[in-house]
């Protein structure tokens, strides 16, 4: 019995032992390969067990962090992670906080079409901002409730303001600076 458990302690050490650390690494496909799975021009990044990463957080050997959607790709374009976090048009992490607070960017902002509810213009410029004026309007026989609203950008000097009407985005304007 002893020397059963030798063995399989001896096996098990030179198993973990002869095993090759594989490092994760960032993989770019090319205009001039082809595949059935190759896409134009996008990273990917295999994982140290050999699986694509998809719809996480990705640190460089530098520290930077990178989003991997679900596609398994760099995003193209600005956006929100799962976690709420922001990325910008490489999949860069966007640290957004400056004192606790988190402020929206060019990027995001060219993000917002009209049409869209406010859930939706939260989930890509954040939940930091500030409530600026609320108003009911009765125009005809139609009632309208107005949401005007303010965020900030880094510098602070930058503000981007936005009018709700019934929920849905109506009007929208930046200063930048």
């Amino acid at each position: 019995m002893r020397k059963t458990k030798l063995f399989i302690a001896t096996l098990v050490m030179s198993m973990v032992l002869n095993s090759t650390a594989l490092a994760g690494t960032w993989t770019h496909t090319h205009e001039t390969e082809w595949s059935i799975n190759t896409y134009d021009n996008l990273w990917f990044y295999v994982k140290d067990n050999g699986e694509y990463a998809e719809n996480e957080w990705i640190q460089d050997d530098d520290g930077t962090w990178y989003w991997i959607d679900a596609g398994g790709t760099l995003p193209s374009w600005a956006g929100v992670a799962t976690d709420g976090s922001l990325y910008d048009s490489t999949g860069k992490y966007i640290d957004m906080t400056i004192d606790g607070r988190k402020y929206a960017s060019e990027d995001l902002y060219n993000q917002l079409q009209e049409g869209m509810t406010y859930d939706q213009v939260v989930s890509i410029l954040g939940k930091e901002h500030e409530i600026r004026n609320t108003e009911r309007r009765q125009i005809g026989n139609q009632t309208y409730d107005y949401l005007q609203t303010a965020w900030y950008s880094q510098d602070a000097e930058s503000d981007i303001r936005i009018t709700f009407k019934n929920g849905i985005l109506h009007a929208r304007h930046a200063t930048w600076r």
